[in-house]
């Protein structure tokens, strides 16, 4: 979602990562809404009572919200490693700063987020990560803006995220910087867009527990998308619409093997197309479903090319007062750091939001993915199953426990683990 409007975002509004991928800056821009609409839907997560939400401070025309988040996690498996697992204690210290800006129609926001992730007893795996991103819409007229987004991070690789047999003895740091610009138009019922964007993403080297070297800077990478999007609102908040997106990702240095950057070139250009509709219907129903087909083409003999059908949904449904069901869904062609090879990632997500009590929330969900390796006859199957409760106490303070569960089950050897994590949370707005 663009987030320039809210200063909170929900979980059912995403996928569970299943591989690491540079970030996507305006990732979704018909998530755009000048003014409320009276019929869009709020999950049941986002019904605060008006004595429970935020209160932002503030000063001179902005909207200040801090938030310090601090967790404690027990992880039975930190490695995610099929055989020797080893659990742990993890604190975790998260201090963020949102801050949002109108000036007459034009929208500003500014986010700045540290993570310092500590481990008791294994303290090679500790960890500091970094986020931060400006983003806007300019407001030429009603109906032409311009929205943008400028990110810069600094992050880790989750071990969860490791595809190969090759694992490093600490997490290995990337940095990523993601700049984005489009325009938006629309005239009465039509609705274009046309964003570009531009993403950068390096990695670290590192090593594994034996003194060899694991080389994740073959994956450093360039990546630049254009995407035209068409629209036509033949009812009210029924919208059918079609997006054209073409990509070309361009890294740095050959795959490193035998010792050298001496494998193939990883270069590749991509070509999408998917259509599909967008609905709100009374308060009850939003989301939306496309379909198309992608294609990834790469300049390296020796890498296979990959086709495949397109898919992306979100369907969020209020089924009674108290509760909402959120189903996504989504069919892409993606890539491994490591493994050299072109993925056709089908993933779904069914998801529920209870609300006990004015101030209690419940939450369920469970993730499937489909990791399709096209080079080789290699199938990871990627499972995810949680639940949790957030109790808020006042606008100020919350509290909140998780219970995860992971599995991936892959045919290549020594790829398999699972892993369970129990996690309490608690969340102070300064």
């Amino acid at each position: 979602m663009f987030g320039v409007f809210i200063p909170h975002q929900t979980n059912a509004q995403t996928l569970t990562p299943v591989l690491l991928e540079a970030p996507k800056a305006i990732a979704d821009i018909r998530q755009i809404r000048r003014e409320p609409d009276q019929e869009s839907l709020k999950i049941v997560d986002e019904r605060l009572d008006p004595a429970l939400r935020p209160v932002s401070i503030r000063w001179r025309g902005f909207e200040i919200y801090p938030l310090l988040k601090t967790s404690q996690t027990i992880d039975s498996n930190i490695f995610a490693t099929e055989g020797n697992e080893t659990s742990d204690f993890i604190t975790v210290v998260n201090p963020s700063l949102f801050i949002q800006k109108e000036y007459g129609r034009h929208n500003f926001s500014y986010l700045i987020e540290g993570d310092v992730q500590k481990y008791w007893d294994n303290s090679d795996e500790d960890n500091q990560n970094f986020n931060t991103k400006f983003n806007g819409v300019l407001e030429a007229r009603r109906e032409l803006s311009f929205p943008f987004e400028i990110g810069y991070a600094i992050g880790h690789e989750k071990r969860a995220q490791n595809f190969s047999t090759n694992f490093a003895k600490e997490p290995i740091r990337f940095k990523t910087f993601n700049k984005a610009f489009g325009v938006s138009y629309d005239p009465n019922r039509l609705g274009l867009s046309l964003v570009g964007r531009h993403d950068t993403i390096r990695f670290d080297d590192s090593e594994n527990t034996v003194g060899q070297a694991v080389i994740r800077s073959d994956a450093d990478r360039d990546v630049t998308e254009l995407e035209a999007r068409a629209s036509y609102d033949i009812l009210p908040n029924h919208r059918p619409f079609v997006s054209l997106t073409y990509t070309d990702t361009d890294y740095l240095k050959k795959d490193f093997q035998n010792g050298a950057f001496s494998g193939p070139e990883r270069d590749s250009k991509s070509i999408g197309a998917l259509a599909g509709w967008e609905l709100i219907y009374k308060g009850l129903v939003e989301g939306y479903l496309g379909a198309g087909f992608s294609r990834r083409n790469y300049d390296s003999n020796a890498i296979k090319d990959v086709s495949s059908a397109k898919l992306a949904a979100n369907i969020a449904w209020n089924f009674n007062k108290k509760a909402t069901l959120t189903l996504g869904v989504r069919r892409s062609i993606a890539e491994d750091n490591e493994v050299l090879s072109g993925i056709v990632l089908t993933q779904g997500r069914l998801e529920l939001d209870y609300e006990f009590m004015h101030n209690l929330f419940f939450n369920a969900f469970a993730d499937k993915a489909l990791a399709d390796f096209s080079q080789s006859t290699r199938e990871d199957d990627i499972l995810s199953l949680g639940t949790g409760l957030r109790y808020i106490l006042n606008p100020r303070y919350s509290v909140s426990g998780h219970y995860d569960f992971q599995e991936r089950a892959s045919n290549a050897p020594g790829l398999d683990y699972d892993r369970h994590q129990v996690m309490i949370r608690f969340n102070a707005r300064l």
